[in-house]
């Protein structure tokens, strides 16, 4: 009997330890439910609620809750900390910290208490409002507002606006004084360039039906629309014009500086796929071009966020967390108005550019391309007519050919084949080259390559101070063969040829050849005086003419003055400095520079046309053919030897064959802009 009792009591135990063991353990849908909620499942969020939490808010309801709050404040991460779980009979709760990573109001975090109730030998989570955020209820709401960050300013060294925010027009209407839908979208719709079908659904909306007397927007022009447009859309009875309903990018200067400052444009869907985490919106304007794109991150901005509860009556209850808007840095370039406005002038009607920059600094003074584009179309939306004269446009106006177009340097090349001959000890001061007194040299019998032909000059030996003066071909393409490939490439790379120019906009890479093409005796005596297939931006050949200033040394260009916030703190200023140092030699620069002025101050020197009196100026003309004959790019560079104001001007235009000697017309107006 003893022994059966101890058996039965043995059982009772071994009954009780499996049951216990057998007990559903909270800490599992507990783990399972915060997981759920860090990778945004709130599918399975809401499979773990208790019957009596399902029964109070239906399961897609529970899963929209979640995914419009968290999407809307662009929840990117979310961190859980949990700590140890209370099990209370059938009640359970786990404290935790949640670490909300916002790209709308930042990183904030709350303490919960997550609880679980047993249902059925299951453990459920047991859910109220309050487990999206402690201080909810209820009836209560999450709100998110924005607050707009202003863009930064671009302005020149003067203070004049280049960029602005300011009012854009917007055409609409008030449906009351509208006489007949379809008749006014079918006389609206050529105007701003939209289908009817469009304009009508904007005006039939409920909204709009409710509401007559409001002005109901159709669409956005820029704010420079001419009078005689305007009167167009009056014309259409029912418009109305509002310049206080959309605020934009201004750029007042219209064409004058538009390669410079670029555009801003709504930013597309896929932008906004990769820089969401940067606080983008669909609706918010990014950079293209110039300025605007390069330095967009100092001009954007950041908007503000305010995160908040609102209660059951409409009213804020509490705020969750909070960001203030900033605004974006202004922005103050090197620019000088003056003579930016003389440079577009003189360009007028050409297809090229000028850039006129500091070379005892290199601050960029002017830089103009043409022909331009008015870059106001693009922040409201370009309509498709603007759109396809620019894009179709051979001239290609969008193209900031001062830093995008890659052109033969020609004769602007020579000073710097001296500089090698010069270093390397192929020629000297005495050097006199006899084939220069051809009409067309043949280097050698085995010759397969066109002659090569000098440029017409006066009689006379030529020697190196006359081979510059008067850009002999023959003179240096015999010197060039003299220097050899490898030499002349190294050099080449020394002077920048080959290199990425630092600057704030892109520049296009020049080259000394064709990655593919090898060398030989043709493309070496080629080259030499800037034709084979040596390319180098307007930029970049400004650039190396600074070596000629500075005593070897080559400035970096630099278009940007200050960059301050909106406060008007500096956090940015130009600081002189040079791209490359010792590129020439100074001796060889001594001997070099006088030639230079020479090419200007002599009558038979090909650049004597820019000679202004009482003003000494250094530069060199340049001719370089392109694949088509029957065009040319005319190059002039030039400096002035002013120490106290000097200016170095870069004219590269792309002209018919023959027609090249504008370039000292405008290069000589430019100097006398400058100096009057």
């Amino acid at each position: 009997m003893k022994k059966f009792a101890i058996l039965v009591t043995l059982s009772l135990i071994l009954s009780w330890i499996v049951s216990g063991c057998s007990k559903p353990n909270p800490q599992e849908p507990a783990t399972a439910y915060l997981d759920a909620w860090m990778q945004s499942k709130y599918e399975e969020m809401y499979d773990l609620l208790s019957v009596g939490t399902q029964s109070s808010i239906a399961k897609q309801d529970f899963i929209n809750r979640y995914t419009n709050i968290f999407s809307a404040i662009k929840l990117y991460k979310l961190e859980i900390d949990a700590e140890e779980i209370v099990i209370e009979d059938k009640r359970a709760y786990l404290p935790f910290k949640a670490k909300f990573h916002t790209n709308t109001v930042g990183t904030f975090e709350y303490q919960y208490t997550l609880p679980l109730v047993l249902e059925e030998k299951q453990w459920k989570i047991e859910w109220s409002p309050s487990l999206i955020f402690p201080i909810m209820q209820e009836g209560d709401k999450v709100r998110i507002t924005r607050h707009s960050a202003k863009r930064g300013t671009i302005s020149d060294r003067q203070g004049n606006l280049l960029a602005t925010n300011g009012p854009a027009y917007t055409v609409g209407a008030k449906p009351s004084a509208i006489p007949n839908i379809e008749s006014f979208a079918k006389a609206l719709a050529p105007l701003i360039e939209m289908d009817e079908g469009s304009i009508q659904n904007i005006l039939n909306q409920k909204w709009v039906k409710d509401n007559p007397d409001l002005f109901v927007p159709i669409k956005n022009l820029p704010f420079n629309i001419s009078e005689e447009y305007k009167s167009k859309l009056l014309s259409v009875k029912g418009v109305m014009l509002s310049s206080k309903s959309h605020i934009t990018r201004q750029y007042p200067m219209e064409q004058l500086f538009a390669h410079v400052t670029g555009y801003v444009q709504q930013i597309s869907k896929e932008e906004l796929e990769k820089k969401a985490s940067e606080g983008y919106d669909a609706e918010d304007l990014i950079g293209r071009q110039g300025i605007e794109a390069a330095l967009e991150e100092e001009l954007k901005g950041r908007k503000g966020y305010t995160l908040y509860i609102e209660d059951q009556y409409g009213k804020q209850k509490s705020i969750i967390a909070k960001v203030e808007p900033q605004d974006g840095n202004d922005v103050i370039l090197t620019i000088d108005p003056l003579l930016q406005k003389a440079a577009y002038e003189a360009l007028k009607g050409s297809k090229g550019s000028i850039i006129a920059l500091n070379p005892a600094t290199g601050e960029i003074l002017a830089m103009v391309s043409q022909p331009s584009f008015d870059p106001n179309i693009f922040p409201v939306g370009v309509l498709p007519s603007e759109w396809k004269a620019l894009s179709q446009d051979p001239d290609h106006p969008l193209i900031n050919r001062c830093i995008h177009s890659l052109y033969p340097p020609g004769s602007t090349f020579k000073p710097f084949t001296a500089a090698m001959a010069l270093e390397s000890g192929v020629i000297t001061l005495q050097t006199v080259v006899p084939e220069a007194q051809k009409e067309e040299w043949i280097p050698s019998p085995n010759w397969t390559a066109p002659p090569i032909r000098r440029v017409p000059h006066p009689p006379g030996d030529v020697n190196l101070r006359n081979a510059i003066v008067w850009s002999d071909n023959i003179f240096f393409a015999w010197t060039g063969l003299k220097i050899g490939y490898k030499n002349f490439e190294t050099f080449a790379t020394r002077y920048g040829l080959g290199q990425s120019l630092p600057f704030t906009l892109p520049v296009k890479s020049s080259q000394i050849k064709n990655a593919s093409t090898s060398w030989s005796d043709a493309l070496l005596a080629n080259t030499s005086y800037g034709q084979g297939e040596m390319l180098i931006t307007p930029l970049q050949m400004a650039t190396m003419y600074t070596a000629f200033y500075n005593s070897g040394n080559m400035m970096l260009p630099q278009l940007v003055k200050e960059i301050r916030t909106p406060s008007g703190q500096t956090t940015e200023s130009l600081q002189p400095k040079p791209w490359l140092e010792g590129v020439i030699p100074k001796q060889y620069v001594d001997t070099l520079l006088p030639m230079l002025i020479d090419t200007v101050e002599d009558p038979t020197g090909t650049a004597h046309k820019v000679k202004i009196p009482e003003l000494t100026i250094a530069g060199k003309t340049g001719t370089a053919q392109v694949r088509d004959k029957s065009q040319e790019i005319a190059w002039f560079i030039g400096f002035t030897l002013n120490t106290e104001k000097p200016l170095l001007v870069c004219v590269a235009l792309e002209v018919p064959a023959g027609e090249g000697d504008v370039k000292l017309d405008i290069a000589k107006r430019m100097f006398a802009e400058y100096y009057r």
